[in-house]
């Protein structure tokens, strides 16, 4: 079991960085042409649509996150008579939730133009609004069977269905926007393919799975249907939390600076989402794994396997959280230019948000693994709520630093102990005291290394970009990479992972 679960995770990581890699390239292009030709308000009017949708998907109230931990036990039993109720339950809800989500987008359409602000584009903001609630909505009828594959660790069997439809979706989408230059056009292709993508992968699931009956008749058992109800409950709270510091940041920035502001912002937020979701790959790959070890394994094992993913977590945060400090205003400039950069201040916030959030990945991972919504649910809504009242406050004041700054101020209030505590207490019986060492120490060596950094900076001087910025981010590589190995080499969890690495 403990070697299946290895390999899994193994397959699972892999998998996610190569379908992460082809997304990233073909998007980067994309985005590109998205810019040069359509403008920073298109692609304002991109993000804060993505936002707003992002908020009426919270009706689904993370169920497929409760589905998913609700599956890994009777996975691993294979238990087929609970996997077919599960499932059909899930189909069932999701068909539910799509009408929901499509009255709910059709009631907002007369707020539109008061939450864009100062737009001057040609296009029509409720066709292409339209685009995203169907894009939204038709998913719902088409995603639910993939929970199954992913709780049984097996995601990585989607890979090729995965980068052949990047390759179809993003080269269509880049072609006719270079030869009609038309947002209908780019959005009408992403949302064809990205529904049959999804109608491929139900298909491939159904000939994987061929014992599993989505129609099942049968009824949840009322003891599971408590259980399912308790968990979404409490994590409906975390949906709501998380979108709200996370999740509305365009909102904010189009109503209260404007759409321009917005535009440029978004160009940071995809980079950095780019970079996320690549360490997201590594370590939620995990995700399932522990899932399967917290049903089969010891508390000591998950503790350990906790350890090993929290100081790949921590280097993945510093490395990247000082790489988009020092580095995101250089490739700015080279990929679109110096007019679409901001200040210092913003980069500053910017990195420390990243660098917060990829720091509680592993953290997330064992408590979405572990079942643990429900105990800490209020804990998100007050970040939520000292999130809001700051990005108002400071925004009006100081404008986009105020809105990036409110995020990071909610983060280190609540959820940044709030969360490592819940895991310690409810999942290791250990001190959370431990936890917080960790980070100690690992503030120290961000702390040394960015000093280090600065004065390598300064004795580096080329007039051509591109090359200073190759110069400046091998350095910064070099200098954190060294710094990290300093305070690292002799613990246990990485003479795990170096043994691990030999073997390969």
């Amino acid at each position: 079991m403990k070697t299946e679960r290895l390999k899994n995770s193994f397959f699972n990581s892999i998998s996610n960085v190569l379908t992460l890699f082809t997304s990233t390239i073909l998007s980067f292009i994309l985005r590109t042409a998205f810019i040069k030709i359509l403008g920073e308000q298109c692609l304002g009017i991109d993000g804060l649509f993505t936002n707003i949708l992002s908020f009426l998907s919270l009706s689904e109230l993370g169920i497929s996150s409760v589905i998913s931990f609700s599956l890994y036990k009777p996975l691993a039993e294979r238990n087929k008579d609970k996997i077919d109720k599960l499932m059909s339950f899930y189909k069932n809800v999701y068909k539910k939730l799509a009408f929901l989500v499509l009255g709910f987008s059709l009631l907002l359409l007369p707020a539109l133009k008061f939450i864009v602000k100062d737009y001057t584009v040609n296009y029509n903001i409720y066709f292409i609004y339209i685009f995203y609630v169907l894009d939204a909505v038709l998913s719902y009828f088409t995603s639910y069977k993939t929970i199954l594959i992913e709780a049984d660790q097996k995601n990585y069997l989607l890979t090729s269905i995965r980068i052949i439809f990047n390759f179809l979706t993003y080269g269509l989408q880049f072609a006719f926007l270079m030869a009609t230059k038309n947002l209908y056009f780019y959005l009408a292709i992403k949302l064809i393919f990205r529904q049959i993508e999804k109608l491929v992968v139900n298909f491939y699931v159904s000939k994987k799975y061929p014992d599993v009956n989505f129609n099942c008749k049968k009824k949840v058992d009322k003891e599971d249907l408590k259980t399912i109800k308790e968990n979404v409950n409490g994590i409906l709270f975390h949906k709501l939390g998380n979108y709200a510091v996370n999740g509305t940041d365009n909102i904010l920035i189009s109503s209260i600076v404007n759409i321009s502001a917005a535009g440029l912002y978004t160009n940071y937020l995809s980079l950095i989402s780019i970079i996320k979701n690549f360490i997201n790959g590594i370590i939620t790959s995990a995700t399932s794994s522990f899932g399967n070890l917290n049903v089969t394994d010891t508390i000591e094992t998950k503790y350990n396997i906790f350890n090993i993913m929290n100081l790949v977590g921590f280097f993945s945060a510093g490395l990247f959280s000082l790489g988009i400090f020092h580095l995101i205003n250089h490739f700015i400039t080279i990929w679109v230019g110096n007019s679409y950069t901001l200040n210092v201040f913003c980069v500053f916030f910017i990195s420390l948000n990243f660098y917060l959030m990829v720091l509680l990945q592993p953290v997330d991972t064992v408590k979405n693994s572990t079942g643990l919504y429900f105990k800490d649910r209020y804990v998100p809504i007050l970040q939520a709520v000292i999130n809001l009242v700051l990005s108002f406050i400071l925004g009006k004041i100081y404008g986009l630093v105020g809105i990036l700054a409110s995020t990071a101020i909610s983060y280190l209030l609540t959820v940044s102990w709030t969360k490592p505590y819940m895991i310690y207490k409810y999942v290791f019986n250990k001190n959370i005291l431990f936890y917080l060492k960790q980070n100690l120490k690992n503030i120290v060596i961000l702390l040394l290394s960015n000093g280090l950094i600065v004065l390598a900076f300064s004795l580096v001087s080329f007039k051509n970009l591109l090359l200073l910025f190759l110069v400046k981010g091998i350095l910064v590589v070099m200098i954190f990479t060294s710094i990290f190995l300093l305070f690292n080499f002799k613990t246990k969890e990485f003479k795990f992972l170096y043994n691990l690495m030999k073997k390969q």
